[in-house]
């Protein structure tokens, strides 16, 4: 979902208010702490080089304070070439077979909480999230620092916590201010029908409406994840079988033999028509964009972000990383971003007008640690979790977390912990849930079943919206997609799917 963001310096008087805490702060540790002699191995976050590298200037300096105030304590991080979780688990589960695995490691929700880890390889750390951050004054346990919309992400289905998270990656609609004033839109949209008027006021003006970038898998995955979720949220508890808050390759599988996800069900056929009405206000240079690829790429798909710099695009859907990318471009100020308007009847007589803020991106940011079990790290005794644990509460004292992550990401990542000091973007802070976030229906472009339904199910999105296929003929492709996708995943994990009908 994420690329790469540029760097970003943080003065040195915020660098030097953020150990000036620190050292603070550290006079609050327990003595059993700090009395032991502990090297703990740590996994950067990905794509960040080294821990003296510019992006981690903020890590390395929390590290060093914090080793100071620990006499014995060593935090040897360990770079993280991958950005890819598959890849990066395998290499976890083939150095924990031996009882090498590090310390912390990092992870993402997705993979930890659908049980994708073998069983054993985590440990449930909900015991020491449970109690207070021994670095926060006054707080009742660790848990209540972070947003409740945080904690169904780290929570997996049989109630344990295997990882802590760290900052969220949001998703929402950026636009020109310049060309909103031409169009004479006074204010963001935020229902569907509302961006349905604001898209034909700005045709009208002369301006692209809106850059639905198809060219990668971003805008059309997130397009399909925000609108299944909003139109099926009154039916997900009929396939989503492993009860998590994101729907599993199982949940998938099971919906689609269902029927619920699926052409014949007029929900579901709502995602796709509701997409074709938007196509006639679409850029037609979509195909050659991805809004995850990096701006400086010069072969497609390029990032669309050029045009709305440049005033060819009136709306564009991109990732809080754009950010610190638009401040890089000299685009500070002259934009703004709103969420994902709420699709209500006024648009589709099947809407729910359920508020997915917040549903496309998540707590998938920087920061995803997980602790390792003694069975993958032999060196990872109950007293040894314990001083882990306690560098990692360190870490994620809200001022601290919100300063190593703007040094870190630019203000592109936003804490989960809400006392935590955030980039002042306008807008950003929108793009969080207020509440809970409904139960999200992961797409088939994702490649959460088969990696070809991804590929097929993009070319078919694009001749759809490019006027070359039909929605009838649309219709039929992708109940096929569906259809293959859910037979292919079942048999190459044995799962038997006539049991769900």
């Amino acid at each position: 979902m994420k690329t790469k963001h540029t760097g970003y310096a943080t003065t040195t008087a915020a660098l030097t208010a953020v150990l000036a805490a620190g050292a603070m702060s550290a006079s609050t540790t327990p003595a059993s702490a700090s009395a032991q002699s502990v090297v703990i191995k740590a996994v950067l976050p990905p794509a960040t080089g080294g821990i003296t590298a510019k992006d981690n200037a903020g890590l390395l300096s929390l590290t060093k304070a914090y080793e100071k105030a620990h006499t014995g304590v060593t935090v040897q991080w360990l770079p993280n070439s991958s950005g890819n979780i598959t890849t990066s688990n395998a290499q976890v589960e083939t150095e924990a077979a031996g009882g090498d695995a590090p310390d912390l490691v990092w992870e993402q929700y997705g993979a930890v909480t659908s049980g994708e880890l073998p069983a054993g390889l985590l440990q449930n750390i909900k015991p020491y999230l449970e109690k207070p951050n021994p670095y926060v004054k006054g707080n009742k346990s660790w848990l209540s620092l972070f947003s409740k919309g945080t904690l169904p992400y780290m929570t997996s289905t049989n109630g344990n916590i295997y990882i802590v998270l760290g900052s969220n990656v949001e998703t929402g609609m950026f636009y020109s201010k310049a060309a909103f004033a031409k169009a004479g839109i006074k204010a963001a949209p935020t229902t569907w029908a509302a961006l349905m008027t604001d898209l034909a006021k700005l045709k009208g003006a002369g301006i692209t409406p809106f850059m639905f970038a198809d060219g990668g898998g971003c805008d059309p995955s997130w397009y399909e994840r925000l609108a299944t979720s909003s139109f099926l949220a009154g039916q997900v508890n009929s396939f989503m079988v492993d009860r998590a808050q994101v729907a599993t390759p199982l949940d998938l599988a099971v919906g689609i033999q269902k029927g619920i996800i699926g052409m014949a069900n007029p929900r579901y056929a709502a995602v796709w028509k509701l997409l074709g009405n938007m196509s006639p206000y679409f850029s037609s240079a979509g195909s050659s964009y991805d809004a995850c690829s990096n701006p400086s790429a010069v072969s497609p798909p390029l990032s669309p972000e050029s045009l709305l710099i440049q005033g060819k695009v009136g709306i564009e859907w991109g990732g809080s990383w754009w950010i610190p990318q638009l401040a890089s471009a000299g685009f500070s100020g002259k934009y703004g971003v709103f969420p994902e308007p709420v699709i209500t009847k006024a648009t589709s007589p099947y809407a729910t007008g359920t508020v997915t803020t917040g549903l496309i991106g998540g707590p998938n940011g920087n920061g995803q640690w997980s602790v390792t079990s003694q069975r993958a790290d032999r060196t990872m005794t109950p007293a040894k979790t314990k001083v882990v644990m306690d560098f990692l509460a360190w870490l994620f004292t809200p001022q601290h977390l919100g300063h190593w992550l703007e040094i870190n990401q630019g203000g592109g990542d936003i804490p989960t912990e809400p006392a935590a000091p955030t980039a002042t973007v306008p807008g950003l802070q929108g793009l969080l849930p207020s509440g809970k976030v409904p139960a999200v229906v992961l797409p088939v472009t994702g490649g959460l079943l088969t990696s070809a339904s991804s590929t097929q199910g993009l070319r078919l999105i694009q001749e759809f919206i490019a006027g070359t296929l039909s929605y009838s003929s649309f219709a039929s492709q992708w109940q096929s997609v569906l259809t293959t996708a859910a037979q292919t995943w079942a048999t190459a994990n044995h799962v038997n799917l006539q049991k769900y009908k």
